[in-house]
């Protein structure tokens, strides 16, 4: 399993490009804090360029975790929180740490190369480029 980044996520969802092809043809592989969603959808005005509806927006987002990526409950990643917040300046992104502390796992893709440093984490979490991730998962061009 790789965790996602909400930047991943959001990547997924706006852009027809890599990222939702190498998350499309590997399904089961995804997961994400439940708060990545959350996250996702208390931004939307930001992402929604299309003035989508949000009745049409929940329908995408419901989608996308019943098909693609699987929103962890926060019950899974709590108790690793406080470790998590240890690990980063942004506290947004100590769920995705604690998720990464909390089960098995190949690593964390992400885009924020700021705040998901390797040489913090150490052993602990491996930080994935999509370079990465395609070399876990390759696929045909």
């Amino acid at each position: 399993m790789i965790i996602i980044d909400t930047n991943v996520l959001l990547s997924f969802l706006l852009t027809n490009g890599i990222t939702r092809r190498i998350i499309a043809e590997n399904p089961d592989v995804f997961i994400t804090p439940e708060y990545c969603f959350e996250e996702l959808w208390e931004h939307r005005d930001r992402w929604n360029k299309n003035d989508l509806q949000d009745s049409e927006l929940l329908n995408i987002v419901n989608d996308v975790k019943r098909l693609f990526v699987m929103a962890v409950p926060p019950d899974i990643y709590n108790p690793y929180i406080s470790d998590g917040e240890k690990l980063t300046d942004d506290k947004e992104d100590a769920p995705i740490i604690a998720l990464a502390l909390s089960v098995d796992n190949e690593g964390v893709w992400t885009y924020n190369t700021k705040h998901f440093r390797q040489e913090v984490f150490g052993e602990r979490i491996r930080v994935l480029s999509t370079k990465d991730v395609i070399k876990l998962y390759p696929f045909e061009p």
